[in-house]
Formats: C-alpha cells, structure tokens, sequence
C-alpha cells in the first residue's frame, strides 16, 4: 500500500510541478520568457520549469524513510532540465529532419540530462546497474513525453500528457528500484 501511495502521488506532484512549472517557464509561452527577452530568458525560464518540477518530485521523496534526499534534488533537476533543454533545442534539428524524430533525439537530451544530475543526489544508492536502470528509465520517460509534446506542438494542452506519462514511467523505475531493495551507505 506504502507503494501505491507513493506511485500516486508521484504522478500527481509531477503533474502539478510540470504544469505550474510550464505556466512559468515554458519557453514560447511561459511568464518568465514574455518579461525576459531571449537567451536569458529562456535559460532562467528552464531553470524555473525544471526547478519546480524537482522541488514537486522533492515533496514527494522525502516522505520516503529509507532514502535521505536533499534540496539539492530541486537544483540539480533545474540545472539536467535546462541543459537538457538548451542542448536539445541546440542540436536536435542538426540531428535529424522529422518532427517525430524530433521528440525522440530531445527526449534522449532532456532524460539524459535529468536523470545524469538528479542521480548525483541518488549516488549513494545507486550501484553502476541501479544507475543503468535510472538512466534508461529516465530516458524512456523523457522521449515519450517529448514525442507527446512534439505532437502537440508544445500547446499547453499537451502539459498535463508529457507530465502524466513522464510521472508514470519515472515512478515505475523508481518503485522497481525499491521493490530490489538498495543498498544504503548511511
């Protein structure tokens, strides 16, 4: 039960984080990058996106007893999101030509680069597998979620699926490498 609990509200601040994050951050759309022109304000306008989704993601693991997670989860899932994004929308189109491709090069940037900072607050629990596992989860979360919001054409319409699925397949990995339990250097 302690499981499901956790799955659901996972999904749940994932969902929250992402929206309010995208309200504030969102590239084209977002508050931050209307009063802040260009570069700068995309680049602050991730930070924020990315930040706010770490702190919900933040909320919802430290409720967990057997693993110590730090703020520092919150700046290290702003700083994989905006390299991730910055890197993708750099060179994604240098990659490939097609739309649907698209979603697929930038999520493998956007979960690479979260999954890379945020493990660094999981390190003491990751072996290289668990690390694997995470990486691998991570991606495949971000290239379904982007391939959504690639779809979409990036409406915020589109926010609430690219959480949702992003929230589903994350957490999934997260449960599996607690369901194989870690090995804790506390």
């Amino acid at each position: 039960m302690q499981n499901l609990t956790f799955y659901l509200k996972w999904i749940a601040f994932n969902l929250i984080g992402f929206i309010c994050g995208s309200y504030l951050g969102a590239t084209d759309d977002g508050l931050i990058s209307t009063f802040i022109p260009g570069v700068a304000g995309m680049v602050a306008g991730d930070l924020v996106f990315g930040s706010i989704i770490g702190f919900s993601q933040w909320l919802v693991l430290k409720s967990r007893s057997r693993l110590t997670i730090s703020v520092g989860w919150i700046a290290l899932t702003g700083i994989g999101f905006t390299l991730g994004a910055r890197l993708g929308a750099l060179l994604t189109y240098r990659i490939v030509d097609e739309w649907w491709q698209a979603g697929i090069v930038f999520g493998c940037f956007m979960g690479g680069s979260i999954g890379l900072a945020t493990a660094l607050e999981l390190r003491k629990a990751l072996s290289f597998s668990r690390f694997t596992v995470w990486m691998i989860t991570s991606i495949s979360a971000w290239v379904i979620g982007e391939s959504i919001a690639f779809d979409a054409g990036f409406a915020q319409a589109g926010v609430p699926w690219v959480a949702a699925v992003i929230g589903v397949v994350t957490g999934l990995g997260l449960l599996w490498l607690w369901v194989n339990p870690f090995k804790y250097s506390e």
